[in-house]
């Protein structure tokens, strides 16, 4: 029997039998894809074979690249670009707290207007109690806990926050998929920038709290 038609038997069979990808066929018979594809054209994978193959490939190409402080990379981390923008990076931000602060059953306004020092309205429904939340996007050093920045703009100058323009700051550091949430009272005698703790992670009790008390 000729190579070339042990080789297409033997493709032919990963694919009906294994259910092999072009990719990982290719891998095993030492034949180009092009030719696979022709040889293939009969035993397509169905729409969820080349779902689940496409996203297996991407961890095989963008395995979990590390564990930093005990937080294993998210899945959101993995399908992220690597040039992500300071745009980008704030509306995640800010979409991951709408998100949790919506899952937590509170009522959620957004500023039409850029440059308000709060990126959300946030209002209980049953005290109708409302609290201004800021977002920040929490940068990761070389090493260490990630940080968020405790610093806005003002025409075209840095300053600190001052009282009463946030009641809670989130920070949100997409490698962990985890939000850092804080009062304004735990960052008083902070200059430019906390650097996150455990007791902040998904702390979405302390907003509760708050209205508890109110």
């Amino acid at each position: 029997m000729k190579k070339k038609t042990v080789e297409k038997e033997e493709a032919i069979r990963l694919r009906v039998k294994d259910r092999k990808s072009l990719r990982e066929i290719a891998s095993l018979v030492k034949v180009s894809k092009g030719t696979l594809s022709v040889w293939l054209r009969s035993y397509p994978l169905t729409e969820q074979e080349r779902y689940s193959k496409h996203y297996d490939h991407l961890k095989v190409e963008r395995p979990e690249r590390r564990k930093e402080n005990g937080l294993k990379e998210s899945a959101l981390h993995r399908q992220s670009p690597s040039d992500l923008s300071r745009l980008d990076k704030a509306k995640i931000a800010e979409a991951a707290t709408l998100l949790r602060l919506c899952v937590h059953r509170l009522t959620v306004y957004g500023s039409p207007f850029d440059g308000d020092k709060a990126d959300w309205l946030v209002e209980d429904g049953n005290t109708l109690e409302t609290f201004r939340v800021q977002v920040k996007w929490a940068r990761r050093a070389s090493c260490g806990r990630p940080s968020i920045s405790l610093v806005c703009m003002e025409r075209g100058k840095g300053r600190r926050y001052r009282e009463g323009e946030f009641d809670f700051i989130v920070g949100y550091d997409l490698f962990a998929d985890v939000a850092y949430v804080y009062s304004f009272d735990e960052l008083k005698g902070i200059k430019t920038r906390k650097t996150v703790d455990d007791e902040g992670a998904e702390a979405w009790w302390k907003i509760k709290a708050e209205i508890a008390q109110r």
